[in-house]
């Protein structure tokens, strides 16, 4: 499926035109190969406008020098740099360089993780694996021109800086008539109240916009800071209300754990000390896990049995408390033990990840593959068939994902299945040699 041609576009407009420039924090090689191959060959963009870094210091640099020069950024970033989150870099990347676009990407898919990353205020989130066609799209998603009101809402935040809050108030007002009852024109009225020492009306302020926007994190965030201690009631009310949305914040756990020793709760303050270092400790295993990551990825090719010793002993590390973050761990525990000609541990192993996440479509694609590897080709094509109800363009998505579903149907004899699928795969890769090969033994055939 080709991109958009508007996307493509956009995209070439900011890189070429803009001078914009894609700051790139990650020590994935493979996301780096493919984001290069998105940018200089999909896209055929001929400006030097990549840079890639590993340190975070240096990234910020690097977005710094450009902002400074009044051009255009994208700050992209892996969720994980040597198995440490990245927060505290997008956390300062939005508070000091708020005019850079950013975007996360992420092997995370849980709520309370993109929850976590929405909190920091980052522009666009993209989930591990991706293909180039998404990967374009969500750039020009987080790069696509500002909105009449976005660009307002621009002003009133540097004219607040300035301590203008007549002029805060003001656009705050002009954006209420063009949307009324909007979020983001109540919280600029409260932090201009809040800067003129008038709180009861920035609590207004900022309980409008609660209201407007229930599950808007930065209405709550001043309403508990403008609550704290001044009354621990409601301080403790938002923070609560906070935790709910967003309940991977170890240090507000933290803080909810602290009202209540001052209430002399224990009860309760010790359920969010509890919570709080879970959290850490889950934290933690994300290093842990990406450690062992990267060790089974360095053998995986040269030997896949010391890579599956070091994918069965992180998943027997998470023991009962697998998630949807663990399916790729799965699915490459399952190519090492296909790699030894194991196809049938593969399959036990595909059919456990399936007891996690019924209805993922790379397991059971892989499953249809482990299958055709011990020729039961009849139960591959199964797979195959699950695939197309849950995706019915996971086809498309590589030439060779195609032709493994044809083959598999051609060995079934179900050769309209075979030539429907040969055609996507030539579609997407016209040159594809083994699809051309099965098609042309179809043809011999007669069939």
């Amino acid at each position: 499926m080709a991109t958009a041609p508007k996307l493509d576009q956009d995209l070439r407009e900011f890189l070429e035109n803009q001078a914009g420039m894609i700051v790139m924090l990650s020590d994935d090689p493979l996301f780096v190969r493919a984001l290069r191959a998105t940018v200089f060959k999909t896209l055929g963009v001929k400006t030097d406008c990549l840079q890639i870094h590993t340190d975070p210091v240096q990234a910020l640099k690097g977005i710094s020098d450009r902002l400074s020069r009044k051009l255009p950024v994208l700050v992209l970033a892996d969720r994980l740099l040597r198995g440490r989150n990245t927060l505290d870099f997008l956390r300062t990347v939005k508070t000091t360089f708020a005019e850079a676009r950013t975007m996360v990407i992420t092997q995370e898919t849980s709520k309370e993780g993109l929850s976590q990353l929405y909190e920091i205020g980052v522009d666009s989130i993209v989930t591990k694996p991706v293909s180039i066609d998404t990967l374009v799209e969500k750039m020009a998603g987080a790069i696509k021109p500002q909105s009449k009101i976005s660009q307002m809402v621009q002003e009133a935040r540097g004219a607040l800086d300035q301590g203008d809050t007549a002029k805060v108030k003001q656009i705050a007002q002009e954006i209420l008539r063009l949307k009324e009852k909007s979020p983001v024109a109540f919280m600029l009225l409260g932090d201009a109240f809040l800067a003129e020492d008038r709180r009861d009306e920035a609590i207004r302020a900022y309980e409008a916009a609660h209201l407007g926007a229930r599950l808007y994190l930065e209405p709550l965030k001043k309403l508990a800071e403008a609550h704290k201690e001044l009354d621990d009631d409601a301080y403790l009310r938002y923070l609560r209300k906070l935790d709910v949305i967003s309940p991977l914040n170890t240090d507000r756990k933290c803080e909810i754990g602290k009202v209540y020793v001052r209430r002399n709760d224990m009860e309760h303050a010790d359920r969010y000390f509890s919570e709080a270092i879970a959290t850490a400790q889950r934290e933690a295993l994300h290093h842990v896990d990406r450690v062992v990551q990267e060790i089974a990825e360095v053998v995986a090719e040269s030997s896949p049995d010391l890579a599956e010793k070091y994918y069965v002993q992180l998943l027997d590390m998470k023991g009962d408390n697998l998630t949807l973050e663990d399916m790729i761990t799965f699915n490459r525990l399952g190519i090492a033990l296909r790699r030894q000609g194991k196809w049938r541990e593969a399959v036990e192993n595909y059919k456990k990840a399936l007891t996690v996440a019924p209805n993922d479509e790379r397991v059971l694609y892989n499953m249809g593959l482990a299958y055709a590897d011990g020729q039961l080709h009849r139960m591959a094509v199964g797979a195959f068939e699950q695939v197309q109800r849950i995706a019915p363009e996971f086809h498309k998505t590589a030439a060779v994902v195609a032709y493994n579903m044809a083959n598999a149907f051609a060995m079934t004899k179900d050769i309209p299945s075979a030539r429907y699928y040969l055609a996507a795969a030539l579609e997407r890769d016209p040159g594809h040699a083994a699809s051309r090969r099965l098609l042309t033994r179809l043809e011999q055939l007669g069939v």
